[in-house]
Parts: structure tokens; sequence; C-alpha cells
């Protein structure tokens, strides 16, 4: 008899299996005695879903409770972590995914993180398949919608979205696709609604993001880190995307919306590296430590403030001189594994907040007078290195408008975008 116990724990330290992070595709329900359990989705809808799952028999809290998820059963390519706070011994957890797509089938095993000998471990669920159900007020694929809604979110340029091919369109230019990224890190906004994390316009022609709009708020800060996900954004078609995320063209790959300000969660920050969301940036005196773009962003930083700080980053790809006199040409370069990616000739940002920065009140409640708003515009070029931001590079949004031909804050009419003041931003 004591032979046979010795049998049985040799094998089942043999069956055990512990996984060092999200993407392994070994599947482990059981570790010894531990039992983590990917229970059937519930709650289905065209577009949403609750993911379930349960676990027991961990002696300590788990350190991270959540789901791996793709349409591949093969490539669970996007995680989305639970805000439930893990007991020891057993407990159940939950996320709902939205922004799915209809009549498709999914596959998603639940995950969690043991601290155990100094090390998180991973330990993972069985795959299971779900499938969406079909919206049956939905057009065939290849048919034009009606125009949709625009978003009511303050920060987003004015967008005449048609549907056509499961892609979100813009029905006045062709070259515009949209993508609307929500936190998959289960971050919560007013009302308790899943938080939104970033919108983006990308243009199939330069095969380059037009605009990201976004808010800045510190609930978006936290300590996920850095987790350099890159690859392709399922929102929009991938043949206009880079294929890779090799740079080119003296650029490296610059962030519109940057990681630093997604660290709420891991899953929402693996999301800024969306191709979608990255341009090709100069690299050795534009997006580099003291670069022109940098400095810009090291001081946009400084303006966010309790009430959200409202942003659109954007570029352009004509000739453009800024403030400072330094002009640019438009030219294609190679970047991201393609040979044709369009240059931006310049980078700005559009800011509208409080001009208290605490106000406690919503922009739609706020005067003119207790708003303000400014375009900030640098040149792409080497030559801005160690530039300090100043009135040079502002000018008035309706400015900004006329020369990108986007209409910003559409949905705050009692933003001041005829005027600004640089002393406003301290300049």
């Amino acid at each position: 008899m004591k032979h046979f116990f010795q049998y049985l724990y040799f094998m089942l330290i043999l069956g055990a299996c512990a996984c060092t992070g999200p993407g392994n595709n070994n599947q482990v329900e059981e570790y010894w005695a531990k039992v983590l359990i990917t229970e059937e989705v519930t709650d289905i809808t065209p577009y949403t879903a609750k993911l379930n799952a349960s676990y027991s028999d961990f002696p300590e809290a788990p350190r991270e409770l959540g789901f791996e998820w793709g349409t591949s059963k093969d490539k669970l390519d996007r995680t989305i972590q639970s805000q439930y706070i893990a007991n020891s011994g057993e407990g159940n957890y939950t996320c709902v995914l939205d922004g799915l797509t209809d009549n498709t089938t999914y596959f998603l095993r639940a995950y969690l993180v043991a601290w155990e000998n100094n090390q998180g471990i991973y330990y993972y669920g069985k795959v299971r398949p779900f499938s969406t159900k079909k919206d049956e007020n939905k057009p065939d694929p290849g048919t034009e919608q009606t125009e949709s809604n625009q978003p009511g979110w303050y920060e987003v340029p004015l967008m005449n979205i048609v549907e056509t091919d499961n892609y979100k369109k813009e029905k006045s230019n062709a070259d515009y696709y949209y993508a609307i990224h929500m936190c998959s890190g289960g971050e919560k906004g007013p009302g308790g609604k899943t938080a939104r994390n970033y919108t983006v316009c990308f243009s199939a022609d330069k095969h380059c993001p037009v605009w990201v709009a976004a808010p800045r708020h510190s609930m978006y800060v936290g300590s996920s880190g850095r987790n350099e996900a890159y690859r392709a954004d399922d929102a929009i078609p991938a043949n206009i995307q880079y294929n890779s995320k090799s740079t080119g063209g003296g650029c490296n790959k610059g962030h519109m919306l940057g990681s630093a300000e997604r660290t709420s969660s891991v899953s929402t920050n693996k999301d800024v590296f969306f191709y979608s969301n990255i341009a090709p940036q100069l690299s050795s005196g534009f997006n580099t430590s003291g670069g022109g773009w940098n400095k810009l962003e090291d001081w946009v930083d400084l303006q966010v403030c309790a009430d959200t700080l409202y942003e659109v980053l954007g570029c352009c790809f004509e000739k453009y001189t800024d403030g400072y006199g330094f002009t640019v040409e438009p030219q294609r370069i190679e970047f991201g594994g393609r040979n044709d990616v369009g240059f931006p000739t310049m980078f700005y940002y559009v800011l509208l907040r409080t001009k208290s920065g605490n106000s406690g009140k919503a922009l739609k409640d706020c005067s003119s007078s207790e708003l303000k708003c400014a375009a900030f515009v640098r040149s792409h070029t080497n030559s801005l290195k160690g530039q300090v931001v100043s009135s040079k590079e502002m000018m008035s949004v309706s400015a900004l408008e006329e020369i990108t031909g986007i209409t910003y804050f559409p949905n705050v009419p009692n933003a001041p975008k005829g005027s600004f003041k640089a002393s406003d931003w301290g300049l």
C-alpha cells in the first residue's frame, strides 16, 4: 500500500502543469487539488456576453482573475480582467464582453494568477466556445446601413458613420474607417457602464491613423505596466493596416494614445498597442527622449485634471509649416512591413477641459467662459528636439478645422473653438 501511494503522488506531480503567463496554450483545469473551471457563457446577445468561471481549493487568494478570448481556439489573443475581489479557497467571477460581432463564434478560457514560491503562476480552465446571436434588424453583409448616431462622448470629432461588411466607415469619405474601443479590463465609468478606452479614425490610403480621441483621467492610471501587445485591430480591415511591428523610414512606432496613459489594467493597456493607434514618428529627434513630440506629450500630461481632459491626437499628410518655421513635405515610406505608408507631415493635440480643472461639472453644464480649448501643432521633424512648449505652436480649434477638414467637439456646442488664450494654458 505504501508503494501505491508513492506511485500516486509521483503521477500527480507528472500531471501537474504550471504556465508562466497568458498566451500559453497548455490547458490546465486541475493542479493537484486546485481547480479552475470555465463555466457556460450566459446573457448572450448579438453584441455582448457574460463570461463565468469558478475556482476552488486555492489556499491563498488569487492575485488576478480573468479570461482569454478570441475568434480561434488556437489564438486567444485578447484578455479581459475581472474586478472581482478574490477570496482564498473558492469563488466565482464574471466579466461582460461588449463590442462583439453578431452571429459569430468565439472561444474563451478562464485564467487566474496565484502567488506561489515567490512568483506568479497562471492556471487555466478549458477552452469553451460560444456564439453571439444574429441581429435580425441588421442588413445583409455588403449592404449599406442607414446613418447611425454619432457617439455622444465629448472628445470624439464629427463622424457620419455607416456600416458596411461589419466595419464602421465614414459616409462622406470612403478612405476613413472607425474603431471604437471600450476598456476591456473591466473599468467602469459614470453610472457603472464600461469605460471607454479610445476611438480611432484610420486611413485606408495612408495606412495610418488620422486621429485618436480619448478622455484622460486618473482612473485610467494604475500598475499594469507596458505590455507590448502589438497586433492588428480587428475592428478595421487587416489588409489596410501594418502587417508587422517592424519600423522603417527613420521612424519608430509612435503611439497616438500613449501606453502610460492606459495602465489601469493589463487588458486595457494591451489595446493601445493595436496598429490602428500607431503612427510612424521620427526616432532621432521627434519620438525619443527629449524629442519634439515627447516634449509636447509630457506637457499635455500636466493638463490632466479632476474634471477630465478631453483630447484628440491627430496628424496630416499635406505639406505643412509650423509656428517655429519648420516645413515638411509629404512622402511615402517603408514601415510596419509595408512600403506605401503615408509619412505624417505634422502631429497635433486638440485639448478641451474646464478652466478650473476641479469644478465637478459636466461640460454640458458649463458656460463657454468656464471652458478652454486649443490646438497644439508641431511639424514632424527632428529639428524640434528639446523645444519646450510655447504659444508658437498654438492655434484656435477652428483654425485647425480649416486645415484638417475635421470638426472637433461637435458634442460640446459651448466649446470656445474660435479663440484661445495662451495664458489660460500657462504659456
